[in-house]
């Protein structure tokens, strides 16, 4: 259910979305850059013009975005995401690290302010959507205080999850040349550390949706289905898998959500 990348023609990009939307519920597009989609093609085509053709042109039912660069989650971009129901209220932006100084050895080509508006205005956009960042641990010379900053960061804005990593060398590479490595041991409590953040971020979110009515794709895993706002949630009772349908949210499990069950009054 993945969709191609930025390099590909507009009309092949939907026909493929086409096709997979007569057999799934759940259209999943991504590829390397993007969000910088188009900017190679004729015509001055922006990402957020390709998914505007794709809710005109094909009968998908959702869309879910993959991992768009921080500044490439345009105004444009976030309020159509926003506003339009066939998209799943799901924002991934690669954060690397909370701490400018990280971000700078990394060559990244925004820093924590810029990132930060980002994720400000998605979560004024949509209160209840998914937010989530890569993140990486021990970087080459990466320093206590650097990871301070990231942790702190995280607690700061309104993360739901976050997939992290722990930075391994790369032969070849600047950063695998660097003079400071950060100890193995040390790379791993970091992870760890970020990690256990990620649960107790997702876990808050998990409770705040207790009460609510979600929409959800159920999956090919008996009994599950997933949210547009990038949630597990334990069906009441199995339905077929690759289905939209709207969920009621009783409680919130270690891992996951539960339906409501429906109960007789007698």
């Amino acid at each position: 259910m993945r969709g191609r990348s930025r390099s590909a023609p507009l009309a092949s990009v939907i026909d493929q979305v086409a096709d997979l939307s007569s057999r799934y519920c759940e259209v999943v597009l991504s590829g390397i850059n993007l969000g910088r989609w188009g900017r190679d093609l004729p015509g001055g085509l922006r990402f957020v013009d390709l998914l505007r053709t794709i809710l005109r042109e094909t009968s998908v039912r959702r869309l879910r975005i993959s991992s768009v660069e921080p500044m490439d989650w345009s105004q444009d971009l976030l309020e159509l995401v926003a506003s339009e129901s066939r998209i799943a209220q799901h924002v991934h932006l690669p954060l690397q690290s909370g701490s400018d100084s990280v971000l700078k050895r990394m060559f990244r080509k925004y820093r924590t302010r810029h990132y930060a508006s980002r994720i400000k205005l998605a979560h004024s956009l949509m209160p209840n959507a998914a937010i989530g960042a890569d993140v990486m641990t021990g970087f080459p010379s990466e320093t206590d205080e650097e990871f301070a900053e990231t942790c702190d960061f995280i607690r700061q804005h309104p993360f739901t999850y976050l997939h992290v990593f722990t930075y391994s060398e790369r032969p070849g590479t600047a950063a695998a040349e660097d003079a400071n490595p950060v100890p193995v041991p040390v790379r791993h409590e970091r992870t760890k550390i970020l990690r256990d953040l990620s649960d107790e971020k997702n876990r808050a979110f998990r409770r705040r949706m207790v009460g609510h009515t979600l929409s959800a794709v159920t999956l090919e895993q008996r009994g599950i289905a997933l949210t547009s706002n990038f949630l597990k949630v334990e069906m009441a009772t199995p339905r077929e898998p690759n289905q939209i349908l709207d969920l009621a949210i009783g409680t919130a499990t270690p891992t996951a959500l539960r339906e409501s069950t429906p109960f007789l009054v007698l």
